[in-house]
């Protein structure tokens, strides 16, 4: 048996929980904490435009409010984010729907 396998029957059984319930929390949390650090991201990009959306960052390019480089870099690494998040969400609707968390 695999160290991993041994320790998710182990931390059940401590906590009296299943092992599909507690491997469905973990996995739970860590999509959500994947999806905590890519807002973070995103966040910490728009802010240094001073911009509240991927759009109006798009927008303040096009007018030269900010200069394209780097801004049409970090354009597209929020628009990365964004699909990752989507992703991520779509997951966690998942295991929220197969585990009733």
């Amino acid at each position: 048996m695999a160290t991993s396998e041994r320790l998710l029957i182990n931390i059940a059984k401590d906590f009296g929980v299943s092992e599909d319930k507690l491997l469905a929390e973990c996995l739970l949390e860590y999509l959500k904490s994947k999806k905590r650090d890519c807002m973070a991201e995103k966040l910490e990009i728009l802010s240094r435009y001073d911009v509240p959306s991927a759009r109006e960052l798009e927008e303040a390019i096009v007018v030269g409010k900010v200069a394209e480089h780097p801004s049409w870099e970090d354009r597209i690494v929020i628009e990365n984010l964004e699909e990752k998040i989507k992703m991520l969400d779509k997951e966690i609707g998942n295991i929220e729907s197969l585990s009733g968390t």
